[in-house]
């Protein structure tokens, strides 16, 4: 289990991680599962993201498909922020 908000997601603003933005990935997350993900399980997931509001508890399965899909489709920047939150280090 994790808690992810994406309403509210930050991302670094370059390579050397000094500096970081937040803004809204729900549409963005939910996009690229609902894109590229087959079936119901991640149908329901784009639409969990989609609206959720502030930070949503994510099951470990969740958590595993939304890594996947980054890991693909995301760009550097929002990967490195998923892992960062995901290891706990958002401030």
């Amino acid at each position: 289990m994790a808690k992810i908000n994406f309403q509210q997601f930050r991302i670094p603003t370059g390579i050397d991680k000094s500096r970081y933005q937040y803004g809204d990935a729900r549409e963005s997350v939910a996009n690229m599962l609902y894109l590229n993900v087959n079936g119901i399980r991640a149908h329901a997931l784009a639409m969990k993201i989609y609206q959720s509001d502030g930070e949503v508890d994510y099951s470990d399965e969740e958590i595993k498909t939304i890594t996947d899909v980054a890991n693909a489709y995301g760009t550097p920047a929002f990967i490195d922020g998923l892992r960062e939150i995901l290891k706990g280090g958002e401030e």
